[in-house]
């Protein structure tokens, strides 16, 4: 088990530091991701008002915008190329080869990358609240439930792009799969607009996902949007999914490895 961890930990290390080594990265996606949260806050700011939207005033609506930033800095900016090219280009075949277990090394790898995302959200995050202020949480026990929340979103994203990358081994493309699934992400988890503003038929199929947990939980939270009762609730639904999709991502493992061709053979 200790050497197990050790790998793990090395393996995480290696993929933060590939990311850290290009330092443009991390001005771009502040540049980007701050330029489109002062987009919404302008838009949200117009339309809001002094009034409220299926429960949220603008208060709400600049910590959620804020939290939003945050998750969808960490989900999006993830190494899942690396994953991809490792099948794509037959790594894979020298991967079943060496004593480490293929999953639990590319979650190693891509929660590395994830943290080396956490710079960016950082910065725009604390510059956005000294910009625009917003309230804090309801109450310290949903500040710590927020926090909970948010790092269960490292997992839950990993696992939803690993399934998403074993699709590579029938369609040999991967950027078509990335498109759809991050549309995907950001409709569902309400990183376009809060599931508050849709149709509850809508609401209800986007809760069939996981994609919820990754901005709607946290900020549902923060915001006081549900009981302590109801907190834990979606948080224990979160855990949940993040066994669920580990154990079916383990099962898709065992049945796509067996279409692994290298070189057309």
């Amino acid at each position: 088990m200790t050497h197990t961890l050790a790998v793990d930990r090395a393996l995480a290390v290696l993929s933060i530091k590939r990311r850290l080594a290009y330092k443009g990265t991390f001005f771009i996606g502040l540049i980007l991701g701050g330029g489109g949260l002062l987009v919404l806050m302008a838009l949200w700011r117009h339309l809001l008002g002094d009034g409220t939207l299926a429960g949220y005033d603008w208060d709400a609506m600049r910590a959620y915008q804020i939290i939003s930033f945050i998750t969808a800095t960490m989900a999006f900016g993830a190494a899942d190329w690396y994953i991809a090219d490792r099948i794509l280009d037959g790594m894979v075949a020298i991967d079943l080869t060496k004593p480490v277990d293929f999953q639990r090394a590319r979650a190693a790898e891509f929660i590395g990358s994830m943290l080396a995302t956490v710079p960016t959200a950082v910065v725009g995050g604390v510059g956005a609240w000294l910009l625009f202020a917003p309230p804090g949480p309801v109450s310290p026990l949903a500040g710590a439930l927020t926090i909970v929340s948010v790092l269960l979103i490292f997992p839950l994203v990993f696992e939803v792009v690993y399934l998403s990358v074993m699709v590579c081994f029938w369609t040999k493309r991967y950027l078509g799969i990335m498109w759809a699934r991050e549309a995907l992400m950001s409709f569902f988890a309400g990183m376009m607009i809060p599931l508050a503003f849709m149709p509850e038929w809508l609401r209800a199929i986007a809760w069939a996902t996981p994609f919820p947990h990754y901005t709607t939980t946290p900020t549902d939270i923060y915001l006081g949007r549900v009981d302590t009762l109801g907190a834990l609730g979606l948080i224990a639904a979160q855990a949940a999914w993040v066994v669920v999709l580990w154990v079916g991502a383990r099962l898709l493992w065992r049945y796509a490895v067996k279409r692994v061709t290298v070189h057309g053979g």
